[in-house]
This record gives C-alpha cells, structure tokens and sequence, in this order.
C-alpha cells in the first residue's frame, strides 16, 4: 500500500484545506428538486446545514445560516457522471485522429504506460477541476492503467482531495492478457482498508469488469471462465457495483447476449455504451434491471456507433450519461451529452417531444444516481439527501428570462454561468470561482508533467 508520507509528496494541485461544514440558506432560486411529479418552484429557498439538505421552501427561516441570494439563479442537484476514465483527462484532446498513431487506442495505450502514480493523482485533480466548473458534483472514475497497487491509491488520493462524489471501479488496464485476473490481494486489500478512503461516504468502490467477451480496438476476444468467474466475484462476494463496456463497437457484438445467457445480468450492473445492443438484449437489460451508460461525444468521435436511446427507453431500460474521455471530448460537459441523448431520442422516433429537457436533466442528475446506486443519497434536492447542488445565474449573460429553466439549463449554461457548487454540504465554487484547488498551480503541474510525458 502506498505510505501516506509519498502521497504528500506527489504534485496536489495546491489542494486548498477541507473546511469545516457549515449552514446556509440560499434564499430566493427558482428550485429543480428533480423529484418525479415536483413541478419548478418559484421563490424558494434551499436550506444546507452539515453535509445535508435541511428543507426545501418558500422563506425559510435559519437564523445561524450563512445568505446566499439566489435571486434571478435556478438551484438544482448536481449533475451525476456515470462512467470517466479520470486518468486520460491528462492527456485532453490529444486523440486527434491526425494518424493512426494519434487515435484514441494508440495514443493513450502509448502513454498510459509513462504514467506513475503522481501522473494519476494529478489527472483525478485535473478531471475533478473540470467537472466541478461544469457543475458535476459525482464521477464514476473507471480506472483501467492501475499499473501497480500505487497507482490506484494516487488516483483515489486525488478524488479524495477534491472534494467531488465519486465511485473509483478498479480496473485491469487494457494490455492485461485476457487469461490474467485482477490483482485480488490488492482489490481485497483496498476494500478491507476503505474507510480510509471513504471520506464520510462520499467514495464507494466498485469493479471495472472486462466481462466475457473483451475487447481492445478491433481485437475481440473470450475472456476464460475461470478469469472472468475469479474478477466478478471480488465483487459480488462484497456486495459492490459491477460496471462493463458491452456491445461497445463492430468487434463487441453480442456481449449482452452472453452476459444474459449465464445469468449475470441485474442491479447492480451497468453496460457502458451498448450502441450495438440488439433488441433481446435490450429486452433483456430492462427485465434484468442492469443500467445503460451512454456518451455519445466519444461513442461518435471513436467510431464506436449511434446509441439506441429510444429502444432503451421504449423498453423501460434506465440510461445515464457520462463523459468518458476528454482525450477525444475535451471538456467536461455533461449537458452536451444531455442535448445529443435527447436529440436522438427525438431524431429516432420522428417527435420533438419524445424527451423534454427537464427529461434529459433528470437523466444527468437523479438518473445518474440511481445507476450509482446512490439515489438515496443524491440527483434531486430533498430534505435529508446530501447537499450535492448547483447554482446558475441567469443574468451572468443576459439569459432570456421567460424560457423555461430546464430548457436553459439544458441549451445555453457555460461554466462562467454556474456560480455555485456544493458537494456534500461544501461549496467547491463559489462567485464562479473553485475554491479548493488553484487553477493556475494546478495548470502549471500539468505542463510540466505533459513536458515528462512526451520526453
């Protein structure tokens, strides 16, 4: 295991101290609870004391509160990634398609092999600085260039300063022999030692299964029973969350056929991507109740295929959305993957009102969370859940005033808009401005560290 003395030693962005919790009463917002059935509120305040959302409504009164006016702002939960390799955030917009050797697969397999575990911690404040701008309060970080057990530690040491939500899945990276399992001493190591991690809850632990029919580029290939059997039960024999990229290109298809057939589809699995999933496979994802995660930005710009968002839904399958790689998306919006899901939504079946953007919202907030089995815990504003939320000013830019708020949201929000963000109860950015980590500090680790990468 890493020793806590190293990992103060590597490059932290210039993390600013967690502060203390405290109470605030952000007064007058127009409120999205994102609750099923709860329609906007107008003129309403959100109560936060410690790490939770106190109450939700009309002039509240808290007298030891801190003010935040939110007049002319929309308050709403923040947004949920479902699936981000944080690790090639380091490597942003470098899969340029200009060569063979510049495209995503070479690229990054080239120099996630350069990376130590500094290189990872550095990547989880680089992603964690970009999703707290756009307004992501939670990340599922799917690690695959866990390289030594260091390697895993420094990534989660980043997720952990940050300040953001996360799931860390642990993954084999993508040169592992197909025939080699997980390290299962330092997985179980890892989950015996989590409340080290945990921050309170706001970490949790999962697994990045290859599944059984994995894949590296074009080159598919049968994962043994006995391997696939062994990485699967370090986590259902533990009671965690399962995620897999399944039917994910022309070489993976069928993948949710087999995952169906040995009965390993259900809750607490999510397939990545799914743009090659055949309708008894999406008939079978829905009755099984496994989630689907799409990003399309990189599922397009890979080459990768269209997602079927409308037989998804069609078939009741719960889909979510995530940013995957900046490597080929550059930054992280999620409200962009948002607009494309409803768009196709729409464009599949020939109906502009197929998915309405307060839809497509709910998809990035309590959509989000129920994939991460967090649902309990955060995607809508309501007494008890943790204070993750967001804050969009209006005015910032001269935002039409009449439009409906979750069509602004979806449409038109830049991260200069979103003026507040707020995990479990701390504000990460505030006036626009992120709080705990110190951009320019952080921009500097990131050019030195991209000068040793490519020496």
């Amino acid at each position: 295991m890493l020793a806590a003395p190293a990992l103060a030693a590597m490059p932290s962005g210039r993390v600013a101290a967690q502060p203390t919790l405290g109470e605030y009463l952000i007064q007058g917002a127009t409120v999205l609870t994102m609750v099923p059935g709860t329609p906007m509120l107008a003129d309403h305040d959100v109560h936060v004391r410690g790490r939770q959302v106190v109450a939700v409504g009309p002039r509240i009164t808290a007298p030891a509160a801190e003010r935040i006016d939110a007049r002319g702002a929309i308050v709403l939960p923040g947004l949920v990634d479902t699936h981000w390799h944080v690790w090639t955030t380091l490597l942003g917009n470098l899969a340029d398609s200009s060569s063979e050797a510049s495209g995503y697969f070479a690229m990054t397999g080239r120099l996630g092999r350069r990376f130590g575990p500094a290189e990872m911690r550095l990547a989880a404040l680089l992603a964690a600085a970009d999703a707290i701008d756009h307004g992501i309060t939670t990340v599922h970080d799917w690690c695959h260039n866990i390289r030594s057990p260091d390697h895993a530690r420094a990534a989660l040491a980043g997720l952990r300063e940050s300040g953001l939500r996360a799931r860390f899945s642990y993954g084999a990276t993508r040169e592992t022999p197909f025939d080699r399992p997980l390290d299962a001493a330092d997985f179980t190591r890892l989950h015996d030692a989590w409340d080290e991690w945990s921050s309170e809850g706001r970490l949790t632990l999962g697994l990045g299964w290859r599944g059984v029919m994995a894949t590296v580029e074009d080159r598919p290939a049968a994962v043994p029973e006995a391997v696939w059997r062994a990485d699967l039960a370090l986590a259902r024999d533990r009671g965690l969350p399962v995620s897999v990229h399944a039917n994910n290109s022309a070489a993976n298809q069928g993948h949710i056929r087999e995952l169906a057939g040995r009965g390993l589809l259900g809750r607490d699995m999510q397939l990545v991507h799914a743009v090659n999933a055949q309708a008894d496979e999406i008939d079978a994802v829905a009755r099984e109740g496994a989630s689907v995660s799409l990003a399309p930005s990189s599922e397009f710009a890979v080459g990768f295929g269209v997602p079927p968002v409308a037989a998804l839904r069609r078939a009741g399958v719960a889909i979510s959305a995530s940013i995957d790689t900046p490597a080929l998306v550059g930054a992280a919006d999620l409200l962009r993957e948002l607009r494309i899901i409803q768009g196709l939504a729409n464009a599949q079946t020939g109906n502009e009102m197929a998915m309405k953007p307060l839809d497509a919202l709910a998809i990035g907030t309590r959509g989000g969370a129920a994939a991460l089995g967090l649902g309990e815990i955060t995607g809508t504003l309501a007494p008890g859940k943790r204070a993750d939320l967001i804050m969009v000013r209006r005015d910032a830019r001269a935002l039409q005033p009449h439009a409906d708020p979750a069509t602004l949201i979806l449409r038109s929000v830049r991260p200069s808009d979103i003026r507040l963000v707020m995990v479990d109860g701390t504000i990460l950015k505030r006036d626009g401005q992120l709080t705990r980590i110190d951009r320019s500090l952080l921009a500097t680790e990131v050019a030195g560290t991209s000068a040793r990468l490519f020496t």
